[in-house]
Parts: C-alpha cells; structure tokens; sequence
C-alpha cells in the first residue's frame, strides 16, 4: 500500500499537520508526518532558517546558499525518515507553504522513482531552474495543487508557477483556486482524499499491466 508524508508549513509542527493528514488518508495508508529540523523563533519548527526572519515574504526572493544548505539538510532527514519508516513501495509527498516545498524539492532525491504523487498546498518554487530539469528526468506522475487569491503570504502567482512548471512536464494536474488566504479550506480537504483514491487506483492499473 502506498505512503502518504505531509509537511507543515513554517512555524508549524508535526501535530498541527497531523489532523489534516489523518482526515485525508485513505484506508489502509501509511502515515509519515515529520518535523522541521530548525526551531522557529516565535514558535514551531521550519524546513530551513531564513537569514532575516523578519523580512517581509514578498521581499524574501530566492533563496540564499545558506538557505538551501539547511534545505539540502532537510531533504537528506527526509530520505532517512522514509528509509526507516517506508522502505518500500509507492510514495505520495506533499505539504502546505514552506512543506509544500520540500515535497517539490524531495523530487531530487534517489527515492523520486517511488513518488506517484505531489500535493502543493499554498507553496511555492524553491529552486525553479532545477526542478524543470529533474522533472525532464523523471516519470510524469500526478500533482495535487491548491492555493487562495487571498494569500498575502505566497502570492497566487507563485503558486500558479509551480502548477504550470509540473503541467509543462506532462504530469496530471487536478487544480483548486480558492478565495480564502494562506490556508487549507476544510470544504476541500473531501477533495484531496478522493485525489489520492483516485491516484493509488491509478497505481494499482498500472502495476497490473506490467
């Protein structure tokens, strides 16, 4: 049976996510839901530690070296995780904000050939140029992706980048623009559920045609 590992987002814990995950498993799913590596400053952990914690996130840009050094620390965490938790079979990665991140991002690891799918809740790109590139190398798989025109904190055009860069690599895409703020809408939480019904289905066709 396929793995579902979900991610919360910064200043969030492994706690706060759980619910949310718990509600959208499908039955007989395992459940990988990991903590940030760094302690935030006012509260909860993150996936890595901005050199100004202050700063405006419209004024943030790219990431510095630094940045995603501790990205890069927490995505060799994350291969460790699943290698002690999931060490086989299909993978479903996803996450909202800073976690949604590093679903993308988890793509660069070794394990990328077991992941059917990405759920991109409220995110944005971290490395662009780079993910284009892997995504060329790997199989076009599924993406779940949900973001609202109301987000002061990602803006919906860099939210609306990650879905075209994963659309333009051929995956399948199922899309929710939703009028709420830096959020996940509980009246959607039914459809992520029924996407990842729909995706180990789709899975499962697929290992019987081999």
């Amino acid at each position: 049976m396929p793995t579902l590992l979900m991610m919360h987002g910064m200043t969030g814990t492994a706690e706060m996510m759980r619910e949310f995950a718990e509600r959208i498993l499908p039955e007989g799913w395992t459940l990988l839901v990991p903590e940030g590596r760094y302690a935030h400053p006012r509260r909860g952990f993150s996936w890595w530690r901005y050199e100004d914690w202050n700063a405006p996130p419209s004024e943030r840009g790219d990431l510095s070296r630094m940045e995603l050094m501790d990205v890069d620390a927490s995505l060799a965490q994350l291969e460790q995780d699943v290698s002690h938790h999931a060490p086989a079979g299909p993978l479903v990665v996803g996450g909202f904000s800073m976690g949604g991140a590093m679903a993308q991002e988890m793509l660069h690891l070794p394990l990328a050939e077991r992941i059917i799918g990405v759920i991109a809740l409220g995110t944005r790109l971290v490395r662009p140029m780079e993910l284009r590139i892997r995504l060329e190398e790997v199989e076009p798989k599924h993406l779940f992706w949900m973001h609202g025109t109301r987000d002061i904190r990602v803006p919906i055009e860099d939210g609306w980048a990650v879905a075209h860069l994963f659309e333009a690599a051929g995956w399948a895409t199922e899309l929710i623009e939703h009028g709420k703020g830096h959020m996940i809408p509980t009246e959607h939480h039914e459809a992520v559920r029924e996407w990842l019904v729909a995706i180990e289905r789709d899975w499962e066709e697929r290992v019987h045609r081999r």
